[in-house]
Formats: structure tokens, sequence, C-alpha cells
């Protein structure tokens, strides 16, 4: 098992490292520089245009401006170039205020996924089967921006409730007990706009998964023995179904950084998907390749818990 973790730490090590390079690259080689527009100061003269570059290193080869961001990410000293503060503490801010919309919208997800796709395989061809389906395709298909101002509009209209932002305006010394009742509204509706997809994908998936456990011998075996249908289906049958769910559940990770982007701008919530597109409109290098790497590392790490998922689940994975 050791030496599986070692050769798995390594594997993605050498994969983080191609990662950044590439997404360095990639974002140094896009149209246009940061020095030639300062949001804080249209009137740069070339003069401040230079000391600009000299001073975030901008004038030297992308091989040194590589490493000289890597020491500075990895020693505290790289800042925003936006606005000049540290890139940690910017991201350690708005990662507070993302964590609610994850976390919220993950336990939505794979509480009510599992349900849905076990009661529709059960149902084969059913009424049921058939509005789920059709209810999975729509959402899948519908744009996100498009089903979050279509929910938008709905909400407002029925409830005449705030969804912008993460709290009313105004309700900073209001009681606990109301702001409480504002946040909660404020979450409700990105949560469940960010899980509505991941619960139409992975229903389906589940469904596809116990229909194809649900053909196997060791099942009309279990049914044969007179087994209750609710053992046969989720002492048996489920946990045999399992396993490739351990591989989606090791890269929800990334959606932490990722998967908030079109949300959090719609919905005007200060977290890492929004700030990730300010920092794309203002050319802020800093804070776009951070959360690049940031993004790398926790799809990498996914990908490490699912191998020792795996390996514990399957001895022959250790073995291979």
């Amino acid at each position: 098992m050791t030496a599986f973790i070692a050769r798995s730490l390594i594997e993605k090590l050498v994969t983080l490292f191609f990662v950044t390079v590439v997404s360095f690259l990639i974002v140094h080689l896009a149209p246009g520089e940061p020095a030639q527009v300062d949001p804080l100061n249209p009137k740069f003269t070339p003069e401040m245009v230079e000391r600009f570059r000299q001073a975030f290193h901008l004038d030297r080869p992308l091989p040194v401006q590589y490493a000289l961001f890597y020491r500075d990410l990895f020693t505290g000293r790289s800042v925003s170039w936006k606005d000049h503060r540290p890139v940690l503490e910017k991201i350690a801010e708005r990662f507070r205020n993302s964590l609610p919309l994850f976390v919220v919208g993950t336990l939505l997800t794979w509480t009510l996924a599992f349900p849905v796709g076990i009661r529709a395989a059960v149902g084969r061809g059913g009424a049921f089967d058939r509005g789920t389906a059709f209810l999975a395709y729509l959402l899948i298909s519908i744009p996100g921006f498009f089903f979050a101002y279509l929910l938008i509009l709905a909400v407002v209209s029925a409830f005449s409730v705030p969804v912008l932002g993460m709290e009313t305006f105004g309700f900073e010394g209001a009681p606990l007990l109301n702001r409480a009742n504002d946040r909660i509204w404020h979450l409700l509706l990105p949560s469940v706009l960010g899980a509505g997809s991941g619960i139409a994908v992975l229903s389906r998936y589940v469904r596809s998964q116990m229909l194809e456990v649900a053909h196997q011998d060791f099942i009309r075996t279990a049914r044969a023995k007179g087994l209750p249908e609710e053992t046969v289906l989720y002492k048996h049958a489920l946990r045999n179904a399992l396993l490739p769910f351990i591989t989606m559940f090791g890269l929800t990770l990334p959606g932490l950084v990722g998967g908030s982007v079109i949300i959090e701008s719609i919905f005007s919530w200060p977290g890492l998907g929004r700030m990730a597109y300010e920092a794309i409109l203002a050319r802020d290098y800093p804070v776009i390749l951070t959360l690049n790497f940031i993004a790398a590392v926790l799809v990498l790490l996914g990908t490490l818990l699912s191998d020792l998922l795996y390996a514990a689940a399957d001895p022959r994975i250790r073995l291979a």
C-alpha cells in the first residue's frame, strides 16, 4: 500500500508541474498585457508602464517569470496587480464565501441523486422513470445562466425575497435570527441551481449502474432466497454499484473553484468563481494563475482520494 501511495504521489506531482507550465504559458500568450491598462490610473505614462513591468517581472524572460511567480506564491509575497493586496489573503476571504455554496450544493446532489436514480431503475419504463428522464435532460440541456434568470424571476415574483448577494443591504445590524433567515434565502437559490445539473447527471448514472447490476446472478440468487426487495436493492445491488461513484466523488473537489463562476457572477455572490471572472477581465495574472494552481491541486487531490478509495475497496488495484 505504501508503494502504491508513493507511486500515485509522484505521478500527481509530475502532472501538477506540467499543468502549471501550460497554464502559465496560456495566460501569458493571451492578447494584451496588464501594463497596457491600469484601471486605477488611466493616465499611465510610458515611464510608469516600464516601472510596472519591472516591479512585476514582466520585462524578464518567461522561464524567469515562471520561477519568480511560484517563488512569490509559496513564500506568500504574491500580490494582486489590481489592488496590490496579497493574493492568498484575497483567496482566503472568497473561499469562506464559496464554501457554503459548495457544501450545500454537494449535499443536495449526493443525497437526492441516489434515491431518484434507484427509484427510476426499480420502475424502469414507468411514469417516474420517464418523468425524471425528461427533467434530467432538460436540466442538462438548458444553459445555466438562462435557467438562473428564470429562477430569479420566478422566486422574486412569487415570494418577493432578495436573491442577489450574500445578504440584504442594511441587515448588518439586524437581530441574529433575522440575519440567519436572510442568509438562508440568499444561499438557497444559487445552491439549488448549482445542484440541479449535478442531480440530473448523477441520478441517470445511478439508474444505469443499478440496471446493470440488477441482471447479475447474485441479485437473482438473493431474490430466489426470499430476501426483502429493500435488502436486495440496498445491501446487494447498491453496494456493488457504488465503486464507479468513487471517482465521481473525488472529482467534486475542483467544483469549489471552477464550478461556481456562472452562478456567483449571476447572483453577485462574492466567492472564488466571481473573483476568477473579475481577475480575467482585469488581466490580474497572479490571481488567475493562483486559482489555476489551486484548481489543479484540487483535481489531483480528488484523483488521489479516488485512487486510495479504489485501493481500499479493491485490493487488486494496489497490485496493478
